[in-house]
């Protein structure tokens, strides 16, 4: 959703007379923080696909770290609305993973709606280190990856409310540089 978020974003912030130019001078506060988040989450993921255990066996506190990370990042930040939905959004999300084992919860019924059965069986197969299927014992299910963008839409999805802040705080994010110029620290 960060994708359609930016591009709809920019898309909307031209037609409110708002410039591009203005982009090459949004701040983000430790910005490194937030990327370090980031490519830890990435490198998990690309190390456990290559088969180390050490990384699928420690995803919880891979995930808490990450978030960590984020949380700090965000929190240099929060004097913005936009950051403001990031953090609630980050929150929501980071609850639901670190309750139910350091992975997000997905809806197996919504990805078989949203077309995706290739990464479910996937999910099912334990390829996927970062979501786990929702069942009985499952945590705070409605913060999972319950909702559905399915085809005709180019790049069908599964999402959770947290994401749905997340994207909306990208949007808003976007729009306060390329529009409120004036937002100043």
């Amino acid at each position: 959703m960060i994708i359609e978020s930016v591009g709809t974003s920019l898309i909307v912030g031209k037609l409110r007379k708002g410039r591009f130019s203005y982009l090459k001078d949004a701040e983000i506060y430790k910005w490194y923080l937030i990327v370090s988040a980031f490519l830890i989450e990435f490198i998990a993921v690309i190390l456990s696909n290559k088969g180390y255990q050490l990384i699928s066996n420690n995803i919880f506190s891979i995930h808490f770290i990450s978030y960590s990370l984020l949380f700090i990042g965000i929190y240099f930040n929060i004097s913005r609305l936009s950051f403001k939905l990031i953090m609630l959004g980050t929150f929501l999300n980071f609850i639901v993973i670190m309750l139910n084992g350091g992975q997000m919860p997905v809806s197996q019924d919504a990805m078989i709606k949203a077309g995706l059965a290739e990464d479910l069986n996937a999910l099912i197969n334990g390829e996927i280190i970062t979501h786990t299927i929702i069942v009985k014992d499952t945590v705070l299910k409605f913060l999972g990856d319950i909702f559905i963008l399915p085809k005709p839409y180019p790049r069908p999805k599964v999402f959770s409310i947290g994401d749905v802040f997340l994207a909306l705080g990208i949007f808003v994010y976007i729009q306060e540089i390329m529009v409120k110029k004036r937002y100043k620290r």
